[in-house]
């Protein structure tokens, strides 16, 4: 089978065993060069096929985001936990999909997005194992199809694919892991075993960072491949969510610095949350 048709198979199993199992046989190829000649010719005679349905889908219930918070959890860890995990599965496909959507690239591309879905499967492993602990499996909590629904927004661009998804989404991660982490210090933040969760949350955070910053830098050559200024990074994210940068959580402002974002961005986006408010 053919490297952009492996990939699809992969992004569209809704078993995550086996796609893991996939995934795993298919790197381990791709890593020894066995597709080095399909990337070469870019996939330019391969179809690309459109999402129509996220793969969890399969296993879990999925409603609309604005329905989550609505839904009464009777225990707050295992809903806290199932979250995290949907966000990491979730992280899965978002990474395949950018390896698999986006042809005629560097090969530096694709092994940018790979190595990450393989980040993404490690944590998602972490986290399952953590919550098994407490009973949870992932599909025993309804979940949202957002980071989906933003998938299907950017299926055209890769320059609105890198500026939504690792820049702006994945980089909000950075700001909620962080305040996560700090959440979780509190004394009044009872979890069982706590030290485990901050442990895992520490690891997906320091790791983050790289993702976001691959993002930082496909993003930065489609501005230069398009001939458009990365400045002009927070229009392109509010012309597909309007309500983009409103959030009032603090900035993890240095993992930002780290992974791409320059102090000026950093301000503006400030400005604009300072804005949104005083309206």
């Amino acid at each position: 089978m053919r490297f952009f048709d492996q990939i699809w198979e992969i992004l569209e199993c809704g078993d995550k065993e086996l796609k893991f199992d996939k995934f795993k046989r298919f790197y381990a190829e791709y890593k020894a060069g066995k597709f080095d000649a399909q990337i070469e010719e870019g996939g330019k005679f391969d179809e690309i096929k459109p999402l129509r349905r996220p793969s969890y889908a399969e296993f879990c219930e999925v409603v609309a985001m604005r329905e989550i918070g609505s839904k009464k959890q009777a225990d707050k860890q295992k809903a806290f936990l199932h979250s995290i995990a949907h966000i990491e599965y979730s992280a899965v496909d978002i990474a395949l999909d950018a390896a698999y959507r986006f042809r005629m690239l560097p090969k530096a591309y694709y092994d940018d997005w790979l190595e990450v879905a393989e980040d993404e499967i490690r944590h998602f492993k972490m986290i399952e194992e953590h919550m098994a602990k407490f009973g949870v499996k992932y599909g025993g909590f309804a979940v949202h199809d957002g980071l989906f629904i933003a998938l299907q927004n950017t299926s055209a661009s890769l320059l609105e694919r890198m500026a939504v998804l690792p820049r702006y989404m994945e980089a909000n991660g950075l700001d909620a892991n962080a305040f996560m982490l700090k959440k979780l210090e509190t004394e009044r933040e009872k979890y069982e075993d706590k030290a485990r969760l901050c442990e895992i949350l520490q690891v997906i955070l320091d790791e983050e960072i790289s993702h976001v910053s691959k993002g930082d830098r496909w993003f930065k050559f489609a501005c230069e491949k398009e001939g458009v200024s990365p400045e002009i990074y927070a229009q392109i994210v509010q012309k597909i969510y309007p309500k983009a940068f409103l959030q009032s959580r603090e900035l993890n402002v240095s993992a930002r610095l780290k992974s791409g974002f320059s102090e000026a961005e950093i301000e503006h986006i400030k400005n604009i949350a300072k804005a949104g408010k005083a309206e």
